[in-house]
């Protein structure tokens, strides 16, 4: 069993968990494996952390539960059990609010001047 598997494994037992105390002991075990220097993986933010995601009408906020590692490439999953390429942070995703709202603006300030003021939505 790799480390992918292990953080996966303890994701679905902490979201399956009957009572608090095996929920939070399960969470401490994911926050341990999922540091970066447990296995030399490194890994864009910690279990916790919220992820704001400019795809969409809106700005949307994910709290991170844990990652799936693969060969060549990471992706952080929310409670949801959305997934997040690593590779995007910084393009559609981020881990800053401020900076989520300045290129969600950016965005939106492009589509609406080319429909003459009027925001669409594609």
């Amino acid at each position: 069993m790799n480390a992918s598997d292990v953080i996966r494994n303890l994701t679905e037992m902490m979201m399956t968990a009957d009572n608090e105390k095996d929920f939070v002991t399960l969470n401490e075990a994911l926050k341990l494996v999922a540091k970066k220097e447990q296995y030399k993986i490194s890994v864009p933010c910690n279990i916790g952390d919220r992820l704001y995601s400019i795809i969409g009408e809106k700005v949307g906020v994910y709290v991170i539960t844990g990652f799936r590692i693969e060969k060549d490439k990471i992706y952080m999953e929310s409670q949801e059990s959305m997934l997040f390429p690593e590779d995007k942070i910084g393009t559609y995703y981020f881990l800053s609010h401020d900076l989520a709202e300045r290129e969600f603006d950016k965005k939106w300030r492009g589509k609406i001047d080319r429909n003459n003021g009027k925001r669409t939505v594609k």
